[in-house]
């Protein structure tokens, strides 16, 4: 203690304080190992949360809004990759038959998969209900934003050509489109179409769950877009027999233009309903 100080302590009484050894006395040193603990917590328990957050976003449909693209139906790619669009089928050309031009492709006559779900009426719809008729299976959105209006106007032509037959074939539509499965009101598909008109065509929605099940069965992949909730689907046709056997597939397709709109030639179209009416006449006679 210097002499200042000790002059001070004899005057007041009180010894003067060490600030510096005060506060190097009063510090209890932290085990270096504890600090590499609080790291690893911290580290484990971001990664905890990251991994929450992937399970409860895929658990169900909330994972459609949590990434740039969904792929539904689990028929390639996951929620984690961003898979290419289903491809379509190249058009083939005008003077080819209606057979080339559907690109008919016979099957080997298995029994088709069998569902049920809600037509337009809001009544159930079974596959096994419609025994006894050739049905022509297809898929296109409830809000007609994508093949739909072309095939609805295939769909029509096959219908006239169909001529007496028409009411032993049924042409049934299943919904593609995962954000519209409600039939309330009547979906623009049938509305906008002139579809609702004819007595043998069903349109047919359900659950997500279901939808995604029948998908799955048919071979058909519906990918959506969370960015710009744009979906895109493969098109398929499916000819089931009289006795519920999967006998002929056909691919249908149209042009695209920059604004989303499909399209085809009025020739063309004309071709692939003959080429629909020939398939299902053909079953119809092979059934009797």
């Amino acid at each position: 203690m210097s002499e200042a100080d000790r002059a001070v302590a004899l005057a007041t009484g009180k010894t003067p304080i060490d600030r510096a050894a005060a506060l190097r006395a009063g510090s209890v040193p932290v085990p270096r190992k504890f600090i590499l603990w609080i790291i690893v917590g911290f580290a484990v328990l971001g990664l905890g949360g990251i991994a929450a957050e992937l399970l409860i976003g895929n658990a169900g449909v909330s994972a459609l809004t949590s990434t740039p693209v969904t792929t539904l139906a689990g028929t390639g790619g996951t929620v984690d990759t961003a898979p290419a669009a289903p491809s379509q089928p190249s058009a083939p050309s005008v003077g080819a038959t209606p057979s080339a031009v559907i690109g008919l492709t016979r099957l080997a006559g298995g029994p088709a998969p069998a569902f049920t779900l809600e037509d337009h009426n809001g009544m159930p719809w079974s596959l096994a209900g419609a025994r006894g008729k050739v049905v022509v299976l297809t898929f296109f959105n409830a809000e007609c934003d994508d093949i739909c209006p072309v095939l609805s106007s295939e769909i029509t032509q096959a219908d006239q050509l169909l001529g007496a037959h028409r009411s032993d074939v049924e042409f049934v539509v299943v919904n593609s489109d995962p954000l519209e499965t409600s039939l309330a009101p009547t979906p623009p598909a049938l509305t906008q179409t002139g579809l609702a008109g004819l007595p043998n065509v069903t349109f047919l929605t359900g659950s997500l769950t279901d939808l995604s099940s029948v998908w799955k069965h048919y071979g058909i992949t519906v990918a959506l877009d969370n960015t710009n909730r744009v979906i895109t689907h493969n098109d398929i046709m499916d000819f089931i027999n009289p006795a519920g056997k999967m006998e002929l597939s056909a691919s249908p397709f149209a042009n695209e233009d920059t604004l989303g709109i499909y399209s085809l030639q009025p020739a063309v179209i004309e071709k692939f309903a003959q080429g629909v009416a020939n398939s299902a006449s053909g079953l119809l006679r092979g059934a009797s």
